[in-house]
């Protein structure tokens, strides 16, 4: 979809306006007035810029599969939700899409006609959605301020976006956490607002169906009490969901309920007698004596009159914890369920496994050491789902990706008013979010000394104070925390607390750059595997001298450069086979990033002839040219079996094809080739 520039300078123009000379937007109101404020986000705390034209941002088929593992659960309950929504407005041309929290998009339904057009403009799986990557729209503002919204056409922030027209609600779990949000949107719609109004309602009401199926998902160990006001739509239509255990004790409902039952005012409710007038001993027994039929109740403050049907505990879900299917380890942790997607052919990779399976569920904090891109927040979330906090969540925070006037916000929340821009309601810090589960710290090196202290405090006293809070949280937190620097280094350099190193190292894993991995082949196939299956085109192979080649490669962005390149080759490959001209131009030819073994462009069409004469290879080093003397006398004494000679030398195979590469050692039958 093209944008000419005038309409893209009015755009920026109109952006300015309201933004930096608080020009209010048209029609005055509260929808407009919570545009306005994204704007002033989009542009002062994101620094999005308005004039970009292209297309959104999309995740990796590997980050895509760890957004979508941790809402398994709610994203079986919510498909029937978006099916529905999706058969309603396909006449309309409306696609249907479903994000994550962190406005990622994990499930996804097209217009078939148009899902070229769709997929160019960016609507399919991966894409991000957040205002911190688009500005406003939907998606992103309806998780900023927790509310529905509608963002028709113009009033996106992005110039990529102004053609759209975005419906959006946020789905909240039983905790008040955002979980995900429901969104429909159009490639073309009428100018008039107000034409998207029926399509808005829609999607917030089914929005609401699906976090009450999740919320009644989530309490189903306990008595569930659904309440409406007319008793003959009991069975189809629910107002409120209230849950309880067998001494009457409140332990949550649905969000309707939680705002307009248990918090009445300045009275909160905690039992089921402080809201009715009746006890649970009274529910349960006018439950046994009419099953299944409607029970006429009173609130107590009020003298409402209202109706509840009570549902039983699941009797499956108090069964004995092994036979839920999942096999634990003699430590309470389950391998496959953690570290079962990871390739694990490395014998060092392989033993970091096999010592993170004994530490995952001990009081122990993690550090992950390794380069740029070795896949550290993997090995953290495996490590996470591997133990017994699995079902808590795992929240990252990079913090060398976050300026360090917002880092602090970031990680220890803030109350309302805490400071100039900040939300009406305050944020929830990543400590707190992280409270049961895992926090995952990473580039922790980059940390600001000021905030190493406070993160020194809430591990020694087990809670956490807010900004502008006046009382601190208690917080019960396991930390693991990654970094490529050198943290010892660090400290006698005084940039950073030793006290709060010694507190962060209590397991230390050094995770291998790719090209020293024994198993490179495998995570080059695996990756091929999950790149071309996430593109449809689970047809796509490597040509064997391309595999070759990029076995050989120094990889000095590791898995994540990895995963990237494949990802691009797959994308503009148009056969069925993939050579080496399909990766990103400057892979193998493009400048050094840091010292790795270099492919030489006759490497990719295949062995290159070389002369093993010492003299014509100035560039190495001594110790170098040792080695290459060592390596061709070793090989000539075997006949140039690589096999015997590697094993003579006490080398993995794949280490000394690696170091034959390196030195420039060419067998003599390839080099005539």
């Amino acid at each position: 979809m093209i944008r000419g520039h005038g309409e893209i300078a009015r755009h920026v123009e109109r952006v300015v306006e309201v933004v930096e000379k608080g020009v209010s937007l048209p029609r005055h109101t509260a929808a407009q007035d919570r545009l306005a404020r994204s704007w002033k986000r989009s542009l002062s705390n994101y620094q999005v810029d308005p004039s970009l034209a292209s297309t959104p941002q999309v995740v990796t088929a590997q980050e895509l599969r760890e957004h979508r593992d941790r809402l398994d659960a709610f994203m079986r309950i919510a498909r029937e939700g978006l099916d529905r929504l999706h058969e309603q407005l396909l006449p309309s041309n409306y696609c249907v899409l479903l994000t994550d929290a962190s406005g990622v998009t994990v499930d996804f339904r097209t217009v078939p006609s148009l899902d070229r057009e769709l997929r160019g403009e960016g609507f399919r799986n991966g894409t991000r959605w957040s205002e911190r990557d688009e500005g406003t729209c939907g998606v992103g503002t309806s998780l900023a301020d927790g509310q529905p919204i509608l963002v028709h056409r113009g009033e996106h922030f992005r110039s990529h976006n102004i053609a759209f027209t975005c419906s959006s609600a946020p789905i909240f779990g039983i905790d008040d956490r955002p979980l995900a949000v429901l969104d429909a949107s159009a490639l073309y719609s009428p100018e008039n607002r107000d034409s998207q109004m029926l399509v808005f309602q829609m999607v917030v009401e089914k929005a609401r169906l699906i976090e009450d199926a999740f919320a009644f998902h989530s309490l189903r160990d306990y008595w569930i009490l659904q309440l409406g006001r007319t008793p003959e739509l009991m069975n189809v239509h629910t107002d409120y969901l209230l849950a309880f255990d067998d001494a009457g004790l409140f332990v949550g409902g649905n969000r309707r309920a939680r705002k307009e039952l248990l918090q009445r005012g300045s009275r909160s409710a905690s039992t089921v007698s402080d809201l009715f007038e009746c006890s649970a001993n009274d529910l349960l027994a006018a439950a046994h004596a009419r099953p299944g039929q409607a029970i006429p109740l009173r609130i107590t403050d009020s003298g409402e009159r209202i109706f509840g049907l009570l549902r039983a505990p699941d009797a499956r879900r108090r069964a004995p914890a092994n036979l839920a299917g999942d096999t634990p380890d003699l430590n309470g942790c389950n391998e496959a369920r953690g570290f079962g997607h990871l390739a694990t052919g490395d014998s060092r990779v392989r033993t970091n496994v096999q010592r993170a399976l004994k530490v995952a569920n001990r009081d122990i904090p993690v550090m992950l050491l390794g380069e740029t891109g070795t896949g550290k927040e993997a090995f953290a979330k495996a490590i996470h789902d591997c133990s017994s906090r699995h079902k808590q969540p795992f929240v990252a925070l990079n913090c060398a990706a976050i300026p360090e006037t917002l880092i602090e916000s970031e990680l220890f929340g803030y109350r309302d008013g805490a400071f100039t821009g900040a939300r009406s309601k305050g944020a929830r810090g990543k400590i707190i979010q992280s409270d049961g589960g895992t926090l995952f710290l990473d580039e922790i090196g980059d940390m600001p000394l000021q905030l190493q202290s406070r993160l020194l405090r809430v591990l020694a006293e087990g809670e956490v104070l807010p900004l502008g809070a006046e009382q601190p949280t208690p917080v019960q937190l396991h930390i693991v925390c990654a970094t490529h620097q050198d943290l010892p280094t660090l400290v006698e350099e005084g940039r950073f607390r030793e006290d709060l190193y010694y507190r962060l190292n209590g397991a230390v894993f050094m995770l291998p750059p790719l090209r020293e991995r024994e198993d490179i082949g495998t995570v080059i196939d695996r990756v091929l595997e999950e790149e071309a299956i996430a593109m449809g085109r689970d047809s796509l192979r490597l040509a064997p001298e391309t595999r070759d080649a990029l076995i050989r490669h120094g990889w000095p962005g590791n898995i994540r450069q990895l995963r990237h390149a494949m990802r691009y080759a797959c994308a503009i490959c148009e056969s069925t086979l993939l050579h080496a001209s399909h990766f990103p131009p400057d892979l193998f030819f493009g400048p050094r990033l840091m010292s790795g073994r270099p492919v030489r462009e006759e490497a990719l069409r295949g062995p290159v002839p070389a002369p093993q004469q010492t003299e014509a290879l100035p560039q190495l080093k001594e110790k170098d040219l040792r080695l290459r003397e060592l390596m061709l006398e070793t090989l000539r004494r075997n006949q140039w079996q690589v096999t015997v000679s590697a094993k003579e030398l006490g080398l993995s195979r794949a280490t000394f094809y690696r170091k034959l590469t390196r030195l420039n050692i060419v067998p003599p039958n390839r080099r005539d080739f």
